[in-house]
């Protein structure tokens, strides 16, 4: 697989000239046909699901709300708070609770086991993978203790979107990452990513330091 971390250090995606519609991989059917519109519906769909949830759990628990719901949604570090738009934000499914103390800054780094994944589609109903840490991209081995390799990053190498989250991670934690192509990587592409994706990293923060 070819791998594409060298454009995880990315802060501004590079805009592609051509059509908007049918951008996906020649041939493959499910990347063929109106591939921005239909990342734009499930990226809205997953803030709504993740909206629902956290209203509800309020509605239930009140001030102890987050020990009760798994979703959470985040501003983008880098915007103004009152943004207008639902593609200003992240969401995120906490799979794993971590207990390490503090969060990265944004000038820190860090070593995470991370595998990243395009939309949901018929053929990969949970997303074809288009970056890993470690060798292989079955999740079994990215993030088995005894066999991962964590990669490291600088917190202010990543995308907008990523950088985001690790922001709010703590040690330990595990999280699906949903991310907005305004807040990844917009129109660029490269290989099995293409442009105008909704990302979905699924990440484990395994250390920080500055």
């Amino acid at each position: 697989m070819k791998k594409l971390r060298f454009l995880l250090p990315l802060l501004t995606a590079l805009l592609l000239v051509g059509c908007q519609d049918d951008l996906g991989i020649t041939g493959d059917t499910d990347f063929s046909t109106n591939w921005l519109g239909r990342n734009a519906d499930f990226f809205v769909e997953k803030m709504e699901e993740a909206k629902t949830a956290i209203a509800e759990a309020k509605e239930t628990w009140g001030e102890d709300w987050e020990d009760h719901c798994d979703w959470r949604v985040f501003h983008s570090f880098s915007k103004p708070q009152g943004g207008c738009t639902v593609t200003d934000s992240i969401c995120v499914f906490i799979k794993e609770r971590g207990n390490g103390a503090g969060c990265p800054l944004y000038t820190d780094s860090v070593k995470v086991n991370y595998c990243g994944h395009l939309m949901p589609t018929e053929n990969y109903p949970n997303g074809k993978v288009f970056d890993h840490s470690g060798l292989y991209e079955s999740d079994d081995y990215v993030f088995n203790d005894k066999l991962s390799s964590p990669t490291s990053f600088l917190v202010s190498n990543l995308v907008e979107g990523y950088t985001t989250a690790l922001m709010r991670m703590h040690v330990g934690d595990r999280w699906l990452i949903y991310i907005p192509q305004e807040m990844g990587y917009a129109g660029s592409s490269s290989g099995v990513l293409l442009p105008y994706s909704t990302l979905v990293f699924d990440t484990q923060l395994k250390a920080y330091w500055r």
